[in-house]
């Protein structure tokens, strides 16, 4: 999360992380553990296939392709550590002004998608993509690249979900609204409100209404500010 953040502009709010699925983990791992099962059991049964050929440097052959099984072995198993690894440093991540994504586990790459230039956005899910909850997600855009492609995602409809509620409240200009800070700011001023003599009903019904265009309050929650008003006359 630390790189994260430091790609973060000021004031720019993280709405939603997505990684890819670990079936992608689990389907790389275990074929590399059935490769390392397979080297040692052919270093086993070499030493019972080379049995009585002359040793090479003095060392029986068969030794010799057991340990370079082993070695081999070695190799597999560090590749799966690196596949964790790569596993964990990839992230997909949506903010309140673009999407990113970041690849990489000592060199680091970033492809940042803005909100503003995204024109389409397509999902492909295989039936097993289906059943185990991943797909894939293409991001269409105005830019140089054209697409930006997110293999094998895990939640791919929570992923877009999320994405076309960010492009939609950020061509609204609104950016992330926090529903606590919304909420807190509405009824610091509807108290504001109440507090004012009858007379000022007039006026507040207008900061209500500024309040609605500017996307703070719903329709339905200003007519019911509004009969509240209305009835305290």
């Amino acid at each position: 999360m630390a790189y994260i953040d430091d790609l973060l502009g000021r004031g720019e709010t993280i709405l939603y992380i997505g990684r890819k699925h670990t079936f992608v983990l689990i389907s790389n791992i275990l074929t590399e553990l059935v490769l390392i099962v397979v080297l040692i059991a052919a270093g086993v049964a070499s030493q019972a296939a080379f049995r009585g050929r002359p040793p090479i440097g003095g060392v029986p052959v068969g030794q010799l392709v057991l340990i370079a099984c082993g070695v081999i072995s070695l190799i597999v198993l560090i590749s799966a550590f690196f596949d964790y690894l790569r596993w964990n440093n990839e992230a997909y991540i949506i903010t309140d002004q673009r999407v990113i994504q970041v690849r990489g586990i000592f060199n680091k790459t970033v492809i940042d998608s803005s909100l503003d230039k995204i024109n389409d956005i397509e999902l492909r899910q295989s039936w097993l993509g289906r059943i185990f909850d991943f797909g894939d997600v293409e991001i269409l855009t105005a830019s140089d690249i054209g697409i930006n492609a997110m293999r094998r995602i895990a939640h791919p409809l929570d992923f877009k979900r999320a994405m076309l509620d960010a492009k939609r409240e950020h061509n609204r200009g609104f950016g992330y609204l926090d529903p606590q800070a919304v909420a807190a700011y509405t009824n610091h001023a509807a108290a504001q409100d109440y507090a004012q003599p009858h007379g000022d009903v007039e006026q507040t019904l207008q900061k209500l209404a500024e309040l609605r265009d500017e996307g703070l309050l719903s329709q339905a929650e200003f007519e019911a500010k509004k009969r509240e008003l209305l009835n305290r006359i």
